[in-house]
């Protein structure tokens, strides 16, 4: 298992909405952790999921994401993938916090 790096847990807790309903995966959504594995963990995580994953992180972050940023370890775990996005948002200057 893939340690997770420091997250927010507002950071956390929004990109694991996103990906559940991107995933549509409510069921399982109080199972998951930032050490949950993403990539090959889920069959519902394909090359077309990715994109409209990256599609719906990019519109509720208001963060700009280039298709060279989209490695596999962001998609290791859950933690890694929020991690990359409060990065992208420090680095972009949006507010990271829920409502802003």
């Amino acid at each position: 298992m893939t340690r997770s790096p420091e997250i927010s847990q507002a950071i956390f807790e929004d990109v694991k909405a996103v990906v559940v309903v991107t995933l549509d995966i409510a069921d399982q959504a109080d199972a998951l952790t930032p050490e949950t594995e993403l990539y090959g963990n889920f069959p519902e995580l394909d090359s077309l999921t990715v994109v409209k994953l990256i599609v719906a992180l990019r519109k509720r972050f208001r963060i700009e994401i280039t298709i060279d940023e989209i490695v596999g370890d962001i998609f290791a775990t859950l933690g890694r993938l929020a991690a990359f996005v409060e990065a992208k948002a420090r680095e972009q200057g949006r507010h990271t916090a829920r409502g802003r």
